[in-house]
């Protein structure tokens, strides 16, 4: 923290050189202050979920409680300066789980979830954002967690991030990212080990840590045909499970989106991005390089002007796969994987995330449809379905076809206005099946569908 804190106070020096042409007397004196809170409680079941990275069914259910509490606090000092800090606590109840009971049991650990410096309008074109920071970028495809191996309980950057604007309605984004596998900034003697960035489960710890710079360009210039363009260098050092140890990534990924409206009711979106680079060699397998691809490509009809609000959308997603082990290879060939860069979430469903180790999205064909509907006001369906396929039979797989995919997910306010002008609470139900394919061993397992369901309350005040 000591570092961070000698960052802000070298940035908050160096800025105001960098104005001086400003209208400084126009500069508002007043600090102006806020807090609140948020909870979310969840309760959540799955069942014959596949086991992670290979072929197999694991038939033992689980179900769990969670409740995860943060509060914050933001400082405004006149226009230009702001200072934010949220804290945060997560601990679950275990009914059913093999060796997990004893894990983030009630009061676990106090951990800064955001703390960030803002510093804005310099020379009417820069702001400038230093320190803990949640962050997505587009629809998340390549940015939007950066804290992985904790799952969601928290996403945040240990990052800085300038924004740009360029013309009329068009800015860049450059970032500069490090996360470490450990987080330091904690108070309490928590039940479980966060290993923020794990893929997998290390002793106690994968020693992974991330490293990033990014550029990240939305550009409004052409009505009705929004687009982005993005450039992102991660460097993943080596990491560790319980006994191997596997080496580290270094590599480039640039991509675009497009997202052309054609009418009032027709819109479509594409994105699509390359990934080159290289992996390290070490002691018993040769280096290689990276050559792997993702595609997403989908088109939209909505209906805001009937009733329920109805959009469906038709879409393909494709991540690029490789027939050999994504962690090393016999013949130190090209690794042709798909590395979610800072996507390694549950974006596609939490069953089919629940694919790859650490969520780490890869090898995977997926045609869908997905329709939402708003029955009442505030109220929102959301369905989703579709095959998924692997693009490349990993694993000793015998066939390509992973199963049927199912998503259906039900959001619903339930208070607002709790506190006078403030105050709400909503909640989901979130129910996802999985029929599997040939690519899994269902029949060994006497197992063909997989499960998983959640209730979700979260109130903010």
């Amino acid at each position: 923290m000591q570092k961070w804190l000698s960052v802000l106070a070298f940035t908050a020096m160096l800025v105001p050189a960098m104005g001086q042409e400003a209208e400084l007397a126009e500069k508002k004196p007043a600090v102006d202050f806020d807090a609140g809170m948020d909870l979310r409680f969840r309760y959540e079941y799955k069942d014959n979920w596949m086991n992670k990275n290979k072929t197999s069914i694991d038939t033992s259910y689980e179900d769990y409680a969670r409740l995860r509490t943060r509060v914050w606090g933001k400082a405004a000092f006149g226009d230009d300066y702001g200072l934010y800090l949220r804290l945060g606590n997560e601990f679950r109840d275990y009914r059913n789980s093999t060796g997990s009971k004893s894990k983030n049991e009630f009061p676990d650990e106090m951990f800064i979830d955001n703390l960030y410096f803002d510093i804005k309008n310099i020379r009417d074109r820069f702001d400038i954002r230093i320190g803990r920071q949640n962050l997505q970028e587009g629809r998340g495809r390549m940015i939007c967690d950066g804290t992985a191996g904790d799952g969601s309980r928290t996403e945040y950057f240990d990052s800085i991030l300038i924004k740009v604007k360029m013309l009329e309605r068009s800015d860049v984004d450059l970032m500069a990212i490090w996360n470490r596998y450990r987080d330091d900034w904690t108070l309490g003697n928590p039940h479980d080990i966060y290993d923020q960035t794990k893929i997998k489960s290390g002793s106690p710890y994968s020693k992974m840590d991330e490293k990033a710079l990014m550029a990240y360009a939305h550009y409004n210039e052409v009505e009705n045909f929004p687009m982005e363009f993005y450039w992102i260098w991660k460097q993943e050092t080596r990491f560790y499970d319980k006994e191997t140890r596997y080496p580290g990534r270094d590599f480039h990924t640039f991509g675009t989106r497009l997202m052309p409206r054609f009418s009032d009711t027709l819109s479509a979106e594409l994105e699509s991005a390359v990934q080159v680079g290289q992996i390290d060699s070490q002691s018993g397998m040769d280096g290689r390089t990276i050559a792997a691809w993702m595609t997403y490509a989908g088109v939209t009809y909505a209906r805001e002007d009937w009733v329920g609000k109805p959009r469906l959308t038709g879409a393909l997603l494709y991540l690029s796969g490789d027939d050999d082990s994504y962690y090393k290879t016999a013949d130190g060939g090209t690794a042709t994987g798909w590395n979610p860069v800072f996507n390694r979430t549950d974006s596609e469903g939490h069953i089919s995330a629940g694919m790859y180790d650490g969520y780490r999205w890869s090898n995977l064909v997926y045609p869908h449809i997905e329709a939402v509907v708003e029955p009442h006001a505030k109220h929102k369906v959301r369905m989703q379905l579709g095959p998924m396929y692997a693009a490349e039979k990993d694993n000793g797989a015998r066939d390509a076809y992973r199963g049927l995919f199912a998503l259906c997910r039900y959001d619903f306010p339930l208070l607002s206005k709790i506190f006078g002008k403030r105050g709400s609470l909503k909640g989901s139900i979130i129910g996802e099946m999985m029929a599997y394919g040939d690519y899994y061993d269902h029949e060994a397992a006497g197992e063909d569908v997989g499960t998983w369901l959640r209730f979700e309350l979260n109130g903010k005040f």
